[in-house]
């Protein structure tokens, strides 16, 4: 385990930042998801504008986050793909431009993972997610910033928000597998 410094501290065995708001970093943070395609492969793709707060209480298991995706900023490298992705079919970033992350409940796990419980909205549904959290470190960056490092992971059933439920019967198979595995990378800075 990394040792704390004067920007991080221990709590529960679990290297943690030191408390304060900090601000998710747009230019350094992203979303990447996998889905599997045609059974045999997969699709990545990122989404690359992401913004929120990330609040470290003095105790850490009240701290909360909030994050925000802009749905527009998906990327699979595919151009016919991504505009398929943007429209009525899938996110209809038109009514639903954004999806958002609202934490409500922080715990402990062992080998510093964190479970975050949250409400995700997206596609206008709003279900229960459970991130598995890695504080990745946290150091003063060469602007005089401090700046901490996360790691986020779950995975979703697309059915449950919307994402064209009705794929197999419109395609007569299964091109796009249900579960969407998600990972966030996050930069945030403390608030001065």
């Amino acid at each position: 385990m990394e040792k704390s410094n004067q920007f991080s501290r221990v709590f529960n065995g679990n290297l943690l930042p030191i408390a304060g708001e900090y601000n998710i970093d747009p230019v350094h943070s992203f979303t990447e998801f996998t889905v599997q395609h045609l059974i045999v492969g997969q699709v990545r793709g990122r989404f690359d504008s992401i913004s929120g707060k990330i609040r470290i209480a003095e105790d850490p298991l009240l701290s909360s986050i909030e994050v925000t995706i802009d749905n527009t900023s998906i990327s699979t490298h595919n151009k016919d793909r991504d505009a398929d992705l943007r429209g009525p079919r899938f996110f209809d970033v038109e009514k639903f431009p954004q999806m958002t992350f609202l934490s409500s409940a922080i715990m402990t796990e062992p080998k510093g993972r964190f479970t975050v419980d949250g409400t995700l909205n997206m596609h206008g549904v709003s279900r229960p997610v459970s991130l598995s959290v890695i504080f990745s470190g946290i150091v003063e960056d060469p602007w005089g910033f401090t700046r901490a490092a996360f790691q986020a992971k779950t995975k979703l059933n697309r059915k449950d928000f919307g994402l064209l439920a009705d794929l197999e019967r419109e395609t007569g198979g299964r091109p796009v597998g249900k579960d969407v595995t998600v990972k966030l990378f996050i930069e945030a800075l403390l608030k001065k």
